[in-house]
């Protein structure tokens, strides 16, 4: 048809009509398969089309979860750093409240001791009085008796 019709800058004019015609009749003529295959074709590309609408579902849920796991994580991080901030302040006001009561207690043996020291000191002195007592009228006796001791 093409070898048959008119050229005019290496273009052929065919009649629409004919072409129309042989067309159908190639169609016509095509053996079963090859239209199976063009449906299996068309079935296929409906199946990736498929296909790719699920794994972008996919996709978007995977994102939403992975989203929602990184918040997760996040609060999660959020609450043990605020844990590891109260144990840093409990270890810290322990570390305190310690050295308080080790400085109390030093405090308080040292407060005893001159305590003790001032009581010691006043029974010295009341014994050394009593000795002093005792030593006169030791002296006292023996200058009577004229015996010494």
């Amino acid at each position: 048809m093409v070898e048959s019709s008119r050229q005019f800058f290496n273009r052929a004019f065919v009649n629409i009509d004919e072409f129309y015609t042989l067309t159908n009749k190639v169609r016509a003529s095509l053996p079963e398969e090859v239209r199976s295959a063009a449906r299996v074709t068309r079935d296929a590309e409906q199946i990736v089309n498929d296909a790719k609408g699920q794994a972008a579902q996919v996709i978007d849920q995977s994102k939403a979860e992975g989203a929602g796991i990184v918040e997760e994580a996040k609060a999660e991080q959020a609450a043990l750093v605020d844990e590891s901030e109260i144990n840093r302040l409990a270890t810290a006001q322990a570390k305190e409240i310690v050295a308080g009561a080790e400085e109390a207690a030093r405090d308080t043996k040292a407060g005893a001791d001159a305590y003790a020291n001032e009581v010691l000191s006043d029974l010295e002195n009341f014994v050394s009085k009593v000795m002093g007592t005792i030593e006169r009228g030791r002296g006292k006796l023996e200058h009577k008796t004229g015996v010494e001791g």
